[in-house]
């Protein structure tokens, strides 16, 4: 679902489009009032139609899953390997969703498009969180304390990068730096920051329905490439780190390999996608390898926490 969402929003906006960035953002107003998932008469002509109503049954069908495990996970009780609280998440989360989608279907507020996805990527790793939980028996690894707090911070800087991306495809930022380190305009100054990073910011248009450009946003994209090295470099050390110590190596090898393909994958994809004008294709992989960061360094952090304790059974006493 994630990924289908991240295709469908990409190809809606134009990339990918023959004279870029000229023909980017080019929004149908028409289309934005109808909204993506209405099926109407009118949209089963509109392209990537096939990839909508594939959005529309599996987002159905994972519904009813979530609403099961909803229900299993209340009635656990004390057996439930998670807090209460990530079962309730899950689910206010895909209420939140499908209210989000149904009543705003619009591409021209970036709010809406930052809930969608970030709604998504919520959904994505508690849903990994709780699987991880409640099927793997394996405890941490001896003397993994210390290194809990790295894994935290990782996952943090993973999902601070996953903001800055979400924040600058939703305000269409990437065609203010069409060259890898080069950028229309000004960028550091007050006014610049203050717009790129204000979360009531709204999106221009012209009457063409084109968006219109604006000088702040190269400093939004130029933000999210430089924090994707640093977030980078820092996920590289980690598995420096933990690489040195042989036990944690042992138990940690699967999780510190996948960790290391994405971040390379994904420093190597976003690089290829501004010197190839960010093909679709390339960009929707982009976000897939986004949700795959996301979900090893949740992994990692699984396998250095160790499992919630059991309660003791009551044993009754002897008689007499």
């Amino acid at each position: 679902m994630v990924i289908l969402s991240a295709y469908i929003r990409l190809a809606e906006v134009g990339i990918g489009c023959p004279d870029w960035p000229a023909c980017y953002a080019q929004l149908n107003p028409d289309m934005e009032k109808k909204g993506v998932t209405v099926l109407t008469e009118d949209s089963r002509n509109v392209a990537y139609y096939g990839a909508r109503i594939a959005h529309r049954y599996i987002a159905s069908t994972l519904g009813l899953f979530i609403v099961a495990i909803f229900v299993v996970a209340l009635r656990q009780g004390k057996r439930r390997s998670t807090h209460v609280l990530v079962p309730i998440a899950i689910f206010a989360i895909t209420v939140f969703l499908s209210l989000l989608g149904y009543y705003t279907p619009t591409r021209s507020n970036p709010l809406i498009t930052m809930g969608n996805l970030l709604g998504g990527m919520a959904l994505l790793g508690l849903l990994w969180w709780l699987m991880q939980r409640d099927t793997s028996a394996a405890g941490a690894p001896a003397d993994s304390r210390g290194l809990r707090p790295l894994a935290k911070l990782a996952l943090c800087l993973v999902m601070l990068q996953i903001v800055l991306g979400g924040w600058s495809s939703a305000n269409y930022a990437s065609a203010n730096c069409p060259k890898l380190l080069s950028c229309e305009g000004a960028l550091l100054t007050t006014e610049s920051i203050a717009d790129a990073f204000s979360p009531g910011r709204s999106i221009e248009m012209d009457s063409a329905g084109q968006v219109v450009r604006v000088e702040s946003l190269g400093l939004l994209s130029m933000a999210h490439r430089l924090f994707a090295i640093f977030t980078a470099g820092y996920l590289a050390w980690l598995v420096r780190k933990m690489k040195a110590h042989p036990e944690l190596k042992t138990a940690l090898g699967g999780t510190l390999v996948a960790l290391s393909l994405f971040s390379i994958g994904q420093v190597a994809l976003g690089v290829s996608m501004i010197w190839l004008n960010l093909p679709l294709f390339m960009l929707s992989l982009h976000n897939t390898l986004a949700a795959g960061l996301l979900l090893s360094s949740i992994n990692l952090l699984h396998r250095l926490t160790p499992p919630a304790a059991s309660p003791l059974p009551v044993t009754p006493p002897p008689h007499p």
